[in-house]
């Protein structure tokens, strides 16, 4: 008999092993700060953000969601919940009630938020109306011209068109780190 099969007869199999021997579920990717050291010390000021308490302040928001609505379809990822903390100062009442205003528009507005990709509006991105600007103002904002005059007239969809235009580019800007520090 081989060593390799002579190691698989030994080793216990998944099924005999008991709870307390199984492996441990992978961890969900955590999250990786990528925020400058100005930026850190910009968020400690203004948002009394704390390096060493982010991940237990995601947590705590991320607990109240569980407890207090455990129906709510959510993202519970890091990065996703730390936008709203940051966006409410780190105050976990309020970043979750923001949250569920987030999902209540959501869920309000179907129209707009369901199924909405960047192509199904590609002749209004591309007519000029709204344009994100390449580069940050001096103090590191991102800058979104709206030209009404660029508005595709053959576009008759009102309001309805109009959010969805300005919802796709703006929530991909909220995606950034430091998008919340401004």
């Amino acid at each position: 008999m081989s060593e390799e099969s002579d190691s698989l007869r030994t080793s216990p199999s998944v099924a005999s092993l008991s709870e307390n021997e199984l492996p441990p579920p992978p961890e969900p990717p955590g999250y990786v700060c990528s925020l400058t050291e100005e930026l850190v010390t910009k968020a400690r000021e203004e948002l009394q953000e704390k390096p060493e308490w982010r991940l237990r302040d995601v947590q705590a928001l991320r607990d109240m969601v569980r407890k207090e609505y455990p129906n709510l379809s959510t993202s519970l990822d890091d990065a996703f919940l730390l936008r709203f903390l940051r966006a409410r100062k780190f105050d976990y009442d309020r970043a979750l009630q923001l949250l569920i205003n987030y999902h209540s528009c959501r869920r309000s507005w179907p129209e707009v938020f369901n199924n909405l990709k960047p192509s199904a509006l590609k002749d209004v991105l591309a007519s000029g109306f709204l344009t994100v600007l390449p580069h940050t103002d001096p103090r590191g904002c991102h800058v979104v011209c709206i030209r009404p005059e660029k508005y595709p007239p053959w576009k008759e969809e009102g309001n309805t068109a109009l959010c969805s235009i300005l919802t796709v580019p703006l929530s991909r800007l909220c995606m950034s780190q430091d998008s919340a520090l401004f």
